[in-house]
């Protein structure tokens, strides 16, 4: 039955839904929600179940009924069907717990092949046992929220999302229990996985290919596997109680990873494992109690381990050929080693350990030992905190750029979007993203406050210096700049008094100097740039622990060099470079050391330079 008089009825059901938010079972102690769903809704309301003179006897026969921004309100009651949702309605059940719809086995209990979909206060159950079938299965579609559900017992899949091209889903407050696999998804952008709790499946969350998204707020307790994530790119995971699984996260070939204030506890074998991972963060996590390892790291590289609490483990953080990461203001105290490694091959960059609390207060450099392991000998190695903490660290010290401040639009056809890229810099608040659209932009660009400049396509976002101004100017911390082409600057990018600047992804060139970097840098990464025709490259002065990694470089004259006052001004970090022609054999980066009247030569290798460019 079609309503036209809802007010008092909308505000009933809004009533009913609002009331089911509190009906969760012990377990359910996931975090409040803050979400707002965004979908098309007019006034007509359709019913299912109850004791109206016109409502359906089936909630399929409402859905293909209703039209693009109905809603179907499904009383409390058993519904023995399944059901495919193919208009952009919200569908709404009465309460969670007694508003059951059941595939008794027969195959997917809800499939959602429509945009602007909601689906909320229901328990789904009894899917089909097999791998095309699930609780609920979202197509190639976007902005569908799942929100306040029971998820359980539907054989392989609880939700599955496995077509490419789906993005902007939201998966929030739900609970999913006792399926296979609680959450599966392939392909994916833009999803939000929120507030939900996730137990009891023998896999928590599997997912591969996703990009752009964030898992927050999640309690996962499961009896396999909590997180598994392969080939993501630019993640976000926050605030997830992670305990009681037989492994916690693990992270496969992915790069851009955020692991910040999670509690990953109490799993039966490693806490967090990055196996071929790169330029990620791992901060502000309890990673306590975990049985052999908290923190594992194996084949990668460039990632930041820092401010992070790794307690009662049985090993606190162990790295595997792994190279380039910093590991820092982190509390470790552990029943066996705090901090180990081992690698394959004597020539390979060392990691950097500085300012980490080492059970107790140390006066004297801790050292962190290992073996490097060759085909017929292996060798003890050791790698020093040089500054070890005498008191646990304050875990504010170290604070990250995530992606949930403010996007601001230069250039494009918004009526709101700025026209210059200093004026969004300057009304930007830390963590502000500056997205700037495709077109040459003649200006020099201040940025001196934390936040993420990045371009629409980078062949065609161009910075131009006309010969003769800077272009972009770094002085702040944790500023990222990517993606854009920066050509025909005097400094093309200068960095000054920054730490844990990121530069990636651009091509730089027609310069005098495509990147310098100077008076106390600390910590930058310079990589997967394409540095040309620059007169210098990149050159370093007076800074330290820099890491250039997987750049393309030919310049003219130099196409790197560094100079300081202090032996740590020659410590950087070198790695698979593309050095003017293939090179089969270590590149050497000169330098020069003044320290009082004395000046002498220094030298940094790239062991391992590239062949061809990237």
């Amino acid at each position: 039955m079609k309503s036209s008089f809802p007010r008092l009825e909308i505000f009933t059901m809004v009533c009913l839904f609002c009331s089911s938010l509190y009906c969760l079972p012990t377990l359910a102690t996931n975090k409040p929600s803050q979400m707002s769903y965004a979908a098309v809704v007019n006034d007509t309301i359709l019913y299912v179940g109850g004791s109206g003179p016109g409502n359906y006897s089936r909630i399929q026969d409402a859905i293909d009924n209703a039209t693009n921004g109905d809603t179907v309100f499904v009383f409390h009651g058993l519904y023995e069907e399944t059901i495919h949702i193919g208009t952009s309605i919200r569908l709404t059940g009465e309460d969670k717990n007694t508003t059951i719809i059941d595939a008794k086995e027969e195959g997917t209990v809800v499939g959602i092949s429509a945009h602007d979909t909601v689906f909320q206060g229901f328990t789904v159950q009894h899917a089909k046992n097999d791998i095309h079938s699930a609780g609920v299965v979202i197509d190639a579609i976007s902005n569908v929220v799942i929100t306040q559900n029971i998820i359980r017992d539907n054989g392989w899949f609880g939700i599955s999302a496995q077509s490419s091209g789906t993005s902007q889903v939201t998966i929030d407050s739900n609970i999913i229990c006792n399926n296979s696999y609680g959450l599966c998804l392939r392909q994916l952008s833009k999803v939000a996985i929120i507030a939900n709790t996730i137990y009891d499946n023998l896999e928590g969350l599997y997912i591969i290919g996703l990009a752009t998204s964030k898992i927050q707020n999640n309690t996962v307790v499961n009896k396999g596997l909590g997180v598994h994530m392969e080939n993501c790119y630019d993640l976000i995971l926050l605030g997830n109680d992670i305990d009681n699984n037989a492994n916690g996260i693990y992270v496969y070939n992915s790069s851009e990873i955020i692991i910040e204030a999670n509690t990953i506890a109490w799993n039966r074998w490693y806490g967090l494992w990055l196996k071929d991972t790169t330029f990620s963060i791992i901060n502000k996590n309890s990673v306590l109690g975990n049985i052999d390892v908290g923190i594992f790291l194996e084949s990668s590289f460039d990632t930041k381990i820092t401010n992070n609490t790794i307690l009662d483990n049985d090993n606190g953080i162990y790295l595997k050929d792994s190279a380039g990461n910093i590991i820092q203001n982190n509390d470790l105290r552990n029943y066996k080693m705090n901090g180990c490694f081992v690698a394959h091959t004597v020539v390979t960059r060392r990691n950097i350990w500085k300012l980490n609390y080492w059970e107790r207060a140390r006066i004297l450099p801790y050292p962190i030992f290992g073996y490097i392991k060759l085909e017929k000998i292996t060798l003890s190695w050791m790698n020093v905190d040089w500054t070890p903490l005498r008191n646990p660290p304050r875990s504010t010290n170290i604070q990250y750029l995530t992606n949930d401040g403010t996007i601001r639009y230069v250039g494009g056809n918004g009526p709101n979007n700025y026209s210059s890229i200093q004026a969004a810099i300057d009304d930007a608040q830390q963590n502000d993203t500056i997205y700037v659209f495709n077109g040459t932009y003649y200006e020099t660009v201040i940025i001196n406050k934390p936040l993420r400049l990045t371009a629409e396509e980078k062949t065609t976002t161009i910075l131009e210096g006309n010969g003769t101004r800077d272009i972009i100017t770094i002085c702040a911390d944790y500023v990222t700049v990517n993606n854009f082409t920066i050509y025909n600057g005097h400094f093309n990018i200068l960095i000054n008094h920054s730490s844990y600047t990121i530069i990636t992804g651009n091509i730089i060139g027609s310069g005098l100097h495509g990147v310098s970097v100077q008076n106390g840098c600390d910590l930058l990464t310079i990589s997967k740039n394409s540095f040309q025709d620059n007169v210098y490259g990149i050159r370093i002065f007076f800074s330290t622990d820099v890491t250039i990694s997987y750049n393309s470089l030919q310049s003219f004259k130099i196409n790197a060099f560094y100079y300081g006052t202090s032996i740590t001004h020659g410590r950087h970090h070198w790695y698979q470079n593309y050095w003017d022609k293939p090179r089969y054999l270590p590149c050497v980066i000169p330098g020069k050391i003044r320290i009082d009247n004395f000046s002498f030569f220094w030298i940094n290798v790239d062991w391992f330079p590239l062949t061809n460019p990237l």
